[in-house]
């Protein structure tokens, strides 16, 4: 694979870094590395007594840490995107990318699959329904002034109502609930839901299988057939299928050798052995009954095929 020589897989200690770059960002784009500073004492705001008189290093107004600019290495900023942000998405996108190209994959021919009751069956639709769920959410955030708030605690500035655009300019303004906007919200999480409906499948077949038909002795056969089939893949799992249909085949013989015993007694004049023999084979909590339902029925049905339609 191609991605796996251009990236190289992350170490234990990368992803450490990596770990802690993505919280820094977080916590530094929203604004608040000046408060944790001058929280934890590694840092103050400035105070002037005089103009000529001033202590702490953090300037009035700035609250994100950024790259050094200029000769006097300034590292606190506005709140706006720099260098340094750049620096860090680009480190975060690089280990995610790496860490996708090293996945660990699963040997898709030793391993047998599963059927799923509930199946994918169009994947374009179940995105577009979870980014359709994603814009009621954001939606019902922004109606009930989670936006505005957000906003409020990194500016500063107290901001109240729903953003939306104004004049031809991105604002927040005064909100109140309308039939319309219930029933704005109602339309987009019936479309997701409904989306969500038309991309999956359910396996009826899990559901509703389809009985099986076969005699005894076709199911011993078609056991057979199946655990050479599995052990091409799977060698202990075709082992197992094909101890099973043996034991079934010798119990299916025992029965018809107990079944010949019972005549031979009889005809001997050993009613007591015979009728001992028969009531194993035929009473509902005989030994060999099961056996020998299987080997009758299979015996009654030899020799009668299913009429063809011409």
């Amino acid at each position: 694979m191609v991605l796996k020589r251009v990236f190289k897989k992350p170490t234990g200690l990368s992803l450490v870094g990596v770990t802690f770059l993505a919280i820094f960002e977080s916590v530094n784009s929203s604004g608040f590395s000046d408060d944790i500073a001058v929280r934890s004492g590694l840092a103050s705001r400035i105070d002037c007594i005089s103009p000529e008189v001033c202590t702490g290093s953090i300037p009035e107004g700035k609250e994100k840490i950024m790259f050094p600019d200029g000769a006097s290495f300034e590292i606190w900023g506005n709140l706006e995107i720099g260098f340094l942000d750049y620096a860090i998405v680009a480190s975060l996108a690089y280990t995610l990318v790496a860490l996708w190209a090293h996945r660990p994959i699963m040997n898709q021919f030793g391993v047998k699959k599963t059927r799923k009751l509930i199946a994918i069956k169009s994947i374009r639709t179940i995105r577009i329904s979870v980014i359709v769920f994603l814009v009621a959410l954001l939606s019902t955030a922004n109606k009930m002034g989670k936006f505005a708030a957000i906003y409020t605690n990194i500016t500063g500035k107290k901001t109240t109502g729903s953003l939306g655009r104004h004049d031809g300019s991105w604002e927040f303004d005064a909100f109140e609930w309308g039939i319309l906007d219930f029933t704005e919200l109602a339309f987009l999480f019936s479309l997701s839901l409904y989306l969500i409906w038309k991309g999956l499948e359910v396996d009826k077949a899990i559901l509703n299988p389809i009985p099986d038909n076969r005699n005894f002795i076709e199911r011993i056969w078609g056991g057979i057939r199946d655990a050479e089939r599995e052990q091409r893949t799977d060698i202990e799992g075709g082992a197992v299928k094909a101890n099973e249909s043996f034991t079934n085949l010798v119990k299916m013989l025992g029965a018809a050798t107990s079944m010949n015993v019972a005549a031979a007694s009889l005809d001997e004049g050993d009613v007591k052995v015979a009728f001992n023999k028969w009531k194993n084979l035929t009473h509902r909590k005989g030994k060999q009954n099961k056996d020998w339902i299987g080997l009758s029925e299979s015996l009654e049905q030899a020799g009668n095929f299913p009429d063809e339609e011409e």
